[in-house]
């Protein structure tokens, strides 16, 4: 990786200085530690303290994700070239420092890997709204990481002893991100590969079977696979297809069972055999505002997530609602 002198990242701020204070990008880190904290077999009972102990270790993942998301999101929002300028230096900062591209540490589980792919979608999703803002230069050293830690992700499934569950989709959302910036055919080729695999998954109850399986959290990971799969579809626009349409509108099937349980979890109870259902907090409905756009009888959405909740998503890439009102994945 070519490496820059750190005035270049930060000269393109000095002009609006007064107005914009670009936060320095920190050292972009190619080996991730991290590991598991589920204390049960199905996943569902979390060991706070090893929760906080791993994501002590990920905090400059998480960090950089925060970072790129917002910075992003400030740009779609307000239109500033400055705050664009400081999302393509932490972007090319960790692209030159070869970050996510080492070892991932593997303790008691693949947790490494998954906070890779998340940070890959984060960053990905940002390089999306501000890459029209990037010189050649930068767009293809940009580019070439991401494409590069897509890549590494994708090798993760290589393993036939990886169950592709929502972390296969998860991969799928910085995979479609790269490849629809970046104009990657092989790239999007292993997405909608990704996004058939979460369809042929998709019950006729809309209920998923590999997450029935965790207990009390079946409907929290019903949710948190709506996410991703919402999300490449959203990103499908931007090329012209209707991914939301495939398998004869598959994906609701998956929409309606959890627009269902958070209404109600009683089906999630008796299906998965554990009671209460953990009920996933606003914060992780933001996807109902990508998937009402395009839904058929959107109203079933009604009430679930409401226009004074944050549609904030940071492994989502940021503001979703900002992101549809801008058009970001908007067909060319």
């Amino acid at each position: 990786m070519r490496r820059f002198p750190a005035v270049t990242l930060l000269a393109s701020f000095s002009l609006s200085a007064a107005a914009f204070d670009c936060p320095p990008p920190t050292p972009g880190l190619p080996d991730i530690k991290a590991f598991g904290y589920y204390s049960d077999a199905a996943g569902s009972v979390r060991d706070e303290a090893k929760f906080k102990e791993t994501h002590a270790l990920t905090k400059p993942f998480e960090d950089f994700a925060t970072q790129v998301s917002k910075l992003s999101d400030r740009y779609l929002e307000k239109g500033e070239p400055a705050a664009a300028a400081c999302t393509i230096a932490w972007l090319e900062r960790w692209a030159q420092d070869g970050a996510m591209l080492g070892t991932m540490v593997r303790v008691n589980n693949d947790q490494s890997e998954y906070v890779r792919k998340w940070t890959n979608a984060s960053a990905a999703i940002a390089w999306n709204k501000v890459r029209d803002k990037a010189d050649a230069d930068q767009r293809n050293h940009i580019d070439t990481w991401l494409k590069a830690v897509s890549k590494a992700t994708l090798a993760f499934w290589d393993n036939p002893k990886h169950k592709r569950n929502n972390h296969y989709y998860w991969t799928g959302v910085g995979v479609m991100a790269t490849a629809v910036a970046t104009g990657d055919a092989g790239l999007l080729a292993e997405a909608r590969n990704i996004y058939d695999s979460g369809l042929s998954e998709i019950r006729d109850d809309g209920s998923l079977p590999m997450e029935m399986a965790r207990g009390i959290r079946a409907l929290h990971y019903h949710n948190f696979s709506a996410m991703p799969l919402v999300m490449i579809a959203e990103m499908a626009r931007k090329t012209g297809q209707d991914w939301f349409a495939l398998r004869d509108a598959r994906l609701d099937k998956l929409m309606s069972r959890v627009a269902s349980g958070l209404r109600d979890p009683a089906w999630f109870e008796q299906a998965a055999g554990a009671a209460p259902q953990i009920i996933p907090p606003a914060r992780d409905r933001g996807w109902i505002v990508l998937y009402r756009a395009h839904a058929p009888q959107g109203e079933r959405f009604e009430g679930l997530f409401g226009q004074n909740d944050s549609a904030y998503v940071r492994d989502l890439g940021g503001d979703l609602r900002l992101m549809l009102d801008k058009g970001v994945f908007t067909p060319r």
